[in-house]
């Protein structure tokens, strides 16, 4: 199919809608949700530090079941992570039939060398197993700096051996890119540089075989507005692939006005987590929450939803993943399963 295989098309049109556009629940958090609900926790007990407040698993899958339950009828996608979120939602049918799922493969958070963040991924998972569950995509969360050379030639190692194993079970998939500073103790210059790396690091990283790049947005939260639509018009030109607009914990008034103008500028969709769910966290529960659950919440992705209809551009639209249909031609069949048996 002019290099796009049967298996990755239907997997992205399973995340996206009739047009081509993606409206992507995120919902993998595990350490930050459990800081989250700790932080959640110390204020409902008007607590300063020192108890023991870490929330359970049982806790944690709960929380996750609610919003994947309210959410995702809304959503063409949820991302969730094989600890606490995919295979709960699955079989308590939290998560809706019309939703696709992508599923993590990296171990959460990062290990961290002498100022490097580097990735590492779950033992006895990968793409095989989250393609077994009947999921639609991988997704990998890759920190990156460019201008860290050594650490940025080990991620991309990483990302070359997903990307491998996607191609042998043919399923879609999803790098997440997060940059970080060149210099820990220059605040100032972070926020300075941050534009630069995020577009580079969308250069590089989107030369291998990823199907969505799940990126943040390029100018610092500290930065003006004025300069938004430059930054993801080069944000756009470097990217070789689809792209969507993750939220990256603001506020969901912030974000809504981001992702319209990424969409503008040429993204696919938004792949958004915390900027919709927060307060689900970190309400106490009760009638506040429920109320929030049933109500706010929804109404954000719904919102979400209807800016990026409008303004995105389909995924197979964008070159790299423009396909001809009528390559599926009389005896298709064969040929695709010499080829994954060859990949194997």
């Amino acid at each position: 199919m002019a290099g796009l295989s049967i298996g990755k098309i239907r997997g992205l049109s399973s995340l996206s809608t009739e047009k081509g556009v993606f409206q992507i629940l995120a919902c993998d958090q595990r350490g930050a949700m459990v800081r989250l609900m700790e932080q959640a926790a110390r204020d409902a007990e008007g607590e300063s530090g020192g108890a023991n407040l870490a929330p359970s698993y049982d806790q944690i899958v709960r929380v996750k079941l609610d919003i994947v339950g309210a959410l995702s009828p809304h959503a063409t996608g949820a991302l969730l992570d094989p600890e606490y979120g995919a295979a709960t939602c699955v079989a308590h049918r939290a998560l809706a039939g019309t939703c696709g799922l992508v599923v993590a493969v990296e171990a959460t958070g990062y290990t961290e060398e002498a100022g490097d963040r580097l990735t590492e991924l779950l033992d006895d998972w990968g793409p095989a197993a989250v393609k077994a569950m009947g999921a639609s995509a991988v997704k990998l969360l890759l920190y990156f700096n460019p201008r860290r050379e050594k650490a940025a030639a080990r991620q991309i190692e990483v990302v070359e051996q997903v990307a491998a194993e996607c191609r042998r079970v043919d399923i879609p998939f999803m790098l997440e890119g997060v940059v970080y500073p060149t210099d820990y103790d220059d605040e100032a210059a972070f926020v300075r540089e941050k534009v630069d790396l995020v577009v580079e690091s969308a250069r590089i990283l989107s030369r291998y075989d990823v199907d969505l790049y799940k990126v943040e947005f390029p100018v610092h939260a500290q930065g003006d507005e004025r300069d938004w639509a430059d930054a993801c018009k080069r944000l756009n030109e470097a990217c070789r692939v689809p792209w969507a607009l993750l939220s990256a914990g603001v506020d969901f008034e912030t974000y809504a006005r981001q992702l319209e103008v990424a969409c503008k500028a040429g993204a696919s969709g938004f792949v958004a987590g915390r900027a919709i769910w927060k307060e689900a966290v970190t309400t106490p529960p009760g009638p506040e929450r429920d109320a929030f659950v049933r109500g706010a919440m929804v109404e954000r992705i719904k919102r979400l939803g209807a800016i990026a209809e409008a303004h995105a551009r389909p995924w197979h639209r964008v070159p790299s993943h423009a396909y001809d249909p009528g390559e599926t031609g009389e005896g298709w069949y064969a040929t695709y399963g010499r080829q994954l048996a060859d990949a194997r």
